[in-house]
């Protein structure tokens, strides 16, 4: 059988195969890879809404499978309401869109500098297990944390999937660096807290970081507005079935919409005291 070897595969095999063997040798270029190629959201959105989209919770069987005849093997699900918690169920579409209408600036990287992300950028949860065998990305609070998303190359994103790996310890040091000790509106003090309990901490960075040189997101007034009210048109809608009252208007996507109404009466309250959490009026 012909062997073929494929492009995309070799980054990452690279660094998988060459920094597990030699790791002294390799020490600095995972954190070059991270301070060069990751794009991160400025602590200026860490401290107004540290939690993004806490309605949201990622779920990777919400997408549906057709035959490669055409035949439907699973129904869509994606953004419909998980039964047990109320949460969107999203394969991780909405998180990896947030900035796409934010420019970069990347004072050490011309080649990002000034532009707006394109294809093969992956949003990427830095940190992946928390506890036992639970994924940060299956949890509300950690799922859209800001400390935890960094924006990356599809195939360095790869190489940080892998638990312990040189990539994913260098994003955590980097990220723990940057957001641990900034501070947080009066209002989510208490939510930030809860988020950062549930990470590990990580090792210290071997590495002087000088903050200011990294790539971040220039994040406007309209993302922080857009970001509170979607929270605020959850929280209404929940107000309302709590009330007994119909939906009149969309709530996030139709099937979100259609799917809210169905849900138990208590499944509801739950969500709503959570949210609530997260309300304009708490900050």
């Amino acid at each position: 059988m012909k062997r073929v070897v494929h492009g995309d595969d070799l980054l990452y095999r690279f660094f998988q195969d060459v920094l597990t063997r030699e790791p002294e040798l390799f020490a600095l270029v995972p954190h070059l890879m991270v301070r060069t190629m990751g794009v991160w959201l400025p602590v200026d959105v860490y401290r107004e809404l540290p939690i993004l989209l806490p309605w949201v919770v990622r779920d990777p069987t919400c997408r549906g499978r057709k035959s490669k005849s055409g035949e439907v093997l699973k129904e869509d699900e994606w953004s419909a309401p998980a039964r047990d918690t109320g949460l969107l169920r999203d394969d991780n579409s909405l998180v990896k869109a947030l900035p796409r209408s934010l420019v970069i600036h990347a004072p050490k990287s011309p080649n990002l500098n000034g532009a707006h992300l394109g294809t093969e950028f992956v949003a990427s949860h830095i940190w992946r297990v928390v506890t036992g065998t639970t994924l940060a990305s299956r949890l509300p609070l950690l799922n859209s944390f800001v400390p935890n998303l960094v924006w990356l190359p599809s195939q360095v994103s790869k190489l940080s999937d892998r638990e312990g790996s040189v990539v994913q310890e260098a994003l955590k040091s980097t990220s723990w660096a940057i957001y641990r000790h900034a501070p947080v509106a009066d209002g989510l003090q208490l939510v930030a807290d809860e988020a950062w309990a549930l990470l590990p901490t990580p090792a210290p960075a071997t590495e002087s970081l000088v903050i200011g040189e990294l790539n971040w997101f220039v994040a406007t007034l309209g993302f922080l507005e857009t970001r509170r009210r979607r929270i605020d048109e959850v929280l209404r809608a929940l107000d309302d079935l709590s009330n007994g009252l119909p939906l009149t208007k969309k709530v996030v996507t139709t099937r979100y919409t259609e799917g809210l109404p169905r849900l138990d009466g208590q499944v509801v309250q739950n969500l709503r005291t959570h949210m609530q959490r997260f309300a304009s009026t708490a900050l």
